[in-house]
């Protein structure tokens, strides 16, 4: 296994729960009648999935390039690809839609995960 999937196993997984969670039918999902909790937990979930590619990021050794300006390119990345999820549950689900305020709790916690993997770094020596 090279260095780059022994390290970033864990967040390609994640990226994908995230995927199918998101475009799971509501139905099928358990409700939170509490506005905040739901902002709160798009927040967590896209600050782990930084986390996680900062760390995996930083530990391979596969791709040189991408140890390179990481903070800035997980953040786009994640942000990215938390906006484009958002446009998925518009398009390709009956019971889900684009809330641009998901997609905002989703870029707030990409921006805060790829801070923290600043503190990550120093704390691991990475």
């Amino acid at each position: 296994m090279n260095s780059f999937l022994k390290y970033n196993l864990l967040s390609i997984l994640w990226t994908i729960l995230i995927l199918v969670l998101c475009l799971m039918p509501g139905k099928d999902l358990p409700s939170v009648s509490i506005w905040e909790f739901d902002k709160l937990a798009h927040f967590g979930i896209y600050l782990i999935l930084a986390l996680l590619m900062y760390y995996g990021w930083k530990k391979q050794n596969f791709f040189l390039s991408l140890r390179q300006n990481t903070l800035i390119k997980i953040l786009i990345l994640t942000s990215a690809y938390g906006f484009a999820v958002e446009i998925m549950q518009e398009l390709f689900t009956a019971d889900r839609h684009f809330e641009l305020l998901d997609a905002l709790a989703n870029s707030t916690g990409a921006i805060a995960g790829s801070f923290a993997g600043i503190s990550l770094k120093q704390t691991l020596s990475l």
